[in-house]
This record gives structure tokens, sequence and C-alpha cells, in this order.
């Protein structure tokens, strides 16, 4: 024989509690939104490194955001581009694997860039040799 228990049945319904991992993900859709429509008609997808240079000073304005953050949501931009361009299935493709693939390097190449200028540095090395040979 089975027997209902009768504190199953006098339990108070709750409000679900919001997950806040997907609070995160709703914020971060939301930037990504954001800044796609503000930079809509200046994305260009043959040129890679400027666009990424351009996404990337608009994520800045949105104030202090820890830096892989800063690369997922540059990232999120240029595929919700890519998805929405006129561009063949083949040519999404080899974009999608570059902004998977090369748009990491290119952004830790300019941080680095911007963090110790390779010119000042060359500079430094090649003024420092010439002056010891004369």
């Amino acid at each position: 024989m089975f027997v209902w228990s009768t504190s199953f049945m006098s339990m108070k319904q709750t409000a679900m509690q919001s997950n806040p991992l997907h609070e995160k993900e709703a914020a971060l859709d939301a930037q990504v939104d954001g800044i796609y429509r503000v930079l809509k008609g200046r994305i260009n997808l043959d040129s890679i490194i400027p666009t990424c240079i351009e996404v990337a000073q608009e994520i800045e304005n949105l104030g202090r955001i820890p830096g892989k953050e800063k690369l997922e949501i540059l990232q999120k931009v240029l595929r919700h581009a890519l998805k929405e361009s006129d561009k063949s299935p083949e040519e999404k493709e080899q974009i999608l694997h570059v902004v998977d693939t090369v748009v990491p390097m290119i952004v830790q190449a300019a941080i680095l860039a911007s963090k110790h200028p390779i010119a000042a540095q060359v500079h430094a090395a090649c003024v420092g040799c010439w002056t010891k040979t004369k």
C-alpha cells in the first residue's frame, strides 16, 4: 500500500530564485547587442584587425570589465556580426575560425604593444648599440 505524506501536501510553493550565471549571461548578451548596434555599420569582417581595435575601444567605454570578459564580448560581437552578414557559409566558417583562433592573439599583441611599445624598445636597443660602436 502506498501512503502520501502530509508534509508534501503542506509545503509552500516558493518563487524560483534566479540563477546568477544566467543573469551574468543576460547582461553580457545585452552588452554585446548594444555594442553591435553602435558599430553595426563600421564592422568590416574582411578587415578584422581594425575592426577588433574599434570594437575593443567601444568595450573599454563600458567601464571596468575583466580582460577575459572583454575578449569574450569582442568575440561575441564579431560572431553576431558574422551571423548577420550576407557572406557565404564557407566564408562564414573561415571567418569564424579566425574569430576563435586569431582574434585572441591579435588582442594579446595589442595589449602587449600598448604596455611595452615595441618602437621605443627597438629605438633604445639600436641607439644603445649604435653609440657603443662610435
